[in-house]
């Protein structure tokens, strides 16, 4: 399997750390990957859930509700977001790319993550693993407990195979020196 490699930058590309309009901008001043829709969609989704919660709504109800309205909240600020930006004469995907890109140069040319310490990224996937697997065993099966426990295992996992592919590509960098 090849790495994949950081092709040339072009011409006309947006500033990677450039403020940029519908993005939100970090403690330093860079512009962020995460859109401000994606923010206002995870706090929709969590105040529906609250509300619905309050509204005495079942639990797998109001946890299905608070994730839809999260999602449809997103994804409708972000049509308006890339049909403002195309409006204005800006491809809607320039700031995406350019973060992909420099996030890109700064691991060596891979577009993948590359953990400082895989160990530690390990450890956490293992501990996300046994949180998501716990509940359902020792609790018994919920829906919204299932669907948590999916979400934390599937998380936990994402970590483990992160922590061990930055591991393999540390080795082949090693042998190949």
């Amino acid at each position: 399997m090849a790495t994949e490699r950081v092709d040339e930058r072009p011409a006309d590309e947006h500033d990677p750390y450039g403020r940029r309009p519908g993005y939100v901008t970090g403690v330093d001043g860079r512009t962020d990957r995460t859109t401000t829709a994606m923010v206002v969609g995870i706090v929709a989704g969590f105040l529906a859930r609250v509300v619905l919660g309050f509204l005495g709504l079942a639990e797998w109800a109001a946890l299905l509700g608070g994730i839809v309205i999260g999602l449809v909240v997103w994804l409708v600020l972000r049509a308006l977001r890339r049909r403002a930006d195309r409006i204005a004469g800006r491809s809607p995907d320039a700031v995406p790319q350019a973060r992909d890109r420099a996030i890109a140069e700064a691991n060596g040319g891979r577009r993948f993550f590359i953990a400082p310490n895989p160990v530690v990224v390990i450890v956490m996937g293992g501990i996300f693993v046994a949180v998501g697997v716990a509940p359902p065993v020792l609790d018994g099966a919920t829906v919204a407990g299932l669907l948590t426990a999916v979400l934390v295992f599937a998380s936990g996992l994402f970590f483990v195979v992160q922590g061990v592919g930055t591991l393999v590509v540390r080795r082949r960098e090693r042998s190949g020196q």
